[in-house]
């Protein structure tokens, strides 16, 4: 399956660009958690991308065309809040859904693969313009719903550490995304508190929890470099361990 991921939508070996646009290298881990479920940590490079200090340099720079164009890019790839909604919004058209007998948990589903587009602009008499709409609607609706069921993050026993949540939850509200003339450091619109980054496509291939970032600074490059390494020599469960596991479940 992760090769599939790798070739398919990241686009690593393939003809086409991934999902985050052509990648020149990656390297994952997949990490196996006390209770037996796997996960995957994975750094992709992308192609021809310019180093931290490269961007640094262009965004307190006046080259005011590339700081629209990167933050375009960076809120195209990933978001911090919900499709066009609050959270109380898809909280009640979730519960209005599920009150349907024919309503599916979508983390129990297949993704809808979307229709191939016209060759036309967009045009109301055209049906498959119509049919094109119609699965945009439900894509957007489809990951709201997986977001709400899967990427919103609650505090407990689990991640509380005298008072504080070890995954910095509750995290600062962005109403914008801000580049700070002084240091060139962007902060990303981020409208959910208790929501970490994702992609939306990914979200709705994935059908699970995800978490997507954009490491723009030397500082998160050997943060992020220290953190896989630290499960790539992550000591295996012990025998026991698995066996008391198991019991458990």
């Amino acid at each position: 399956m992760v090769k599939l991921f790798v070739k398919h939508v990241l686009g690593i070996g393939s003809e086409h660009d991934g999902l985050y646009g052509r990648s020149s290298a990656y390297y994952g881990t997949v990490e196996q958690q006390g209770r037996l479920t796997l996960h995957l940590h994975l750094l992709l490079w992308i192609t021809n991308s310019l180093s931290p200090q490269e961007i640094r340099d262009r965004m307190t720079g006046s080259d005011s065309t590339f700081q629209k164009k990167m933050i375009q890019y960076l809120e195209g790839v990933h978001q911090g809040e919900f499709i066009n909604k609050t959270l109380s919004q898809v909280e009640a058209e979730v519960k209005y859904a599920e009150s349907d007998p024919r309503y599916k948990d979508p983390t129990q589903t297949l993704p809808v693969c979307p229709p191939v587009p016209c060759d036309h602009s967009l045009q109301i008499d055209c049906s498959i313009c119509a049919h094109t709409n119609s699965w945009r609607h439900q894509f957007k609706n489809t990951v709201n719903d997986l977001l709400y069921r899967s990427n919103l993050h609650k505090c407990g026993d689990h991640c509380i550490v005298n008072g504080q949540c070890k995954a910095r939850f509750p995290r600062p509200i962005i109403e914008k995304s801000i580049v700070d003339d002084e240091d060139g450091s962007i902060q990303l619109k981020k409208l959910e508190s208790t929501m970490n980054t994702f992609s939306p496509a990914l979200t709705y291939l994935l059908r699970s929890n995800s978490d997507v970032t954009s490491l723009l600074s030397g500082t998160a490059l050997k943060a992020i470099v220290a953190y896989v390494t630290d499960y790539i020599t992550k000591t295996p469960l012990k025998t026991y361990t698995i066996f008391q596991t198991i019991h458990d479940v």
